[in-house]
């Protein structure tokens, strides 16, 4: 009986030694496998990680250009702008050009309006206007001037006379003519209170009742200090006083030209006379 059950001790033990074999090489294999399943998805994680920073690379040197992109497109705003304002400039200029040639272009057509008016009409150098011709003495000779009576003798012999202004036309027309040819210079006119002092008179007997072509503060008449030289005595027959009248141009109102002062007193002069 001994040997019958120590047979099956045995035969028990070989058992469990072949079933414990098999469990061990089952765990072997269920191991294994995973194990290659593991090594298979890190397999794929490394790819796809490999492809993202390839990705991210990409983007990076695009980022890059991208920067390098604006920056050229500023630099070209940069430029564009900086372009503009010397167009801007150069407009500006040539809109001051284009001014100064219409202002050319319009005084010249003016001359040639008023030369072929004159044409015929006029002597040589007198500036006609509406039906009369009017030399300015400064045209002829800058550094000839002369007294009222000596200026009223020089018309007279050019078969003309003193200016006689008698329209605001032809005090606008005197006043800007004195402007552009002599500035700052005064001209006699046929103005005069010889006869009795206060009443203006033209030397076509007309009496001049409008104001406003005085100077602030004249006429006033001033006192010669040479009144006790009798060499005056004809220049005025009420006393030395301012008797006869100049025109210029004032530049803080053009209608205030005129102001009194001693005939005597050397100055250009303006005749009139009928054109042809």
């Amino acid at each position: 009986m001994e040997s019958s059950q120590s047979r099956r001790t045995d035969m028990a033990g070989q058992l469990l030694q072949v079933a414990f074999q098999k469990l061990r090489t089952g765990a072997r294999v269920r191991d294994d496998s995973s194990l290659k399943v593991s090594h298979s998805a890190a397999l794929k994680l490394i790819s796809e990680l490999t492809d993202l920073r390839s990705n991210h690379s990409d983007l990076i040197e695009a980022e890059e250009e991208a920067k390098s992109l604006v920056q050229m497109k500023i630099q070209d705003h940069v430029k564009l702008k900086e372009q503009i304002q010397e167009l801007t400039v150069l407009n500006s200029d040539y809109q001051r050009q284009f001014e100064a040639l219409q202002t050319d272009k319009e005084s010249l057509q003016a001359n040639i309006t008023t030369l072929g008016e004159t044409c015929g009409r006029c002597p040589p150098s007198w500036i006609h206007l509406n039906s009369s011709c009017y030399f300015f003495s400064y045209t002829e000779s800058s550094s000839n001037q002369k007294t009222w009576q000596n200026s009223r003798t020089d018309c007279i012999r050019r078969e003309a006379d003193l200016i006689v202004i008698d329209s605001p036309a032809e005090q606008k027309f005197v006043s800007s003519t004195i402007h552009s040819i002599a500035e700052g210079s005064r001209f006699w006119i046929g103005l005069t209170d010889k006869v009795i002092e206060g009443r203006w008179v033209w030397i076509n007997n007309v009496t001049e009742v409008e104001q406003r072509y005085w100077m602030d503060g004249e006429p006033d008449s001033s006192y010669s200090r040479y009144s006790s030289y009798s060499r005056y005595s004809s220049y005025s027959s009420d006393g030395y006083l301012e008797d006869c009248v100049v025109t210029a141009y004032s530049e803080s109102n053009p209608w205030k030209t005129r102001l009194d002062k001693f005939c005597w007193n050397r100055y250009y002069w303006i005749c009139e006379r009928k054109s042809n």
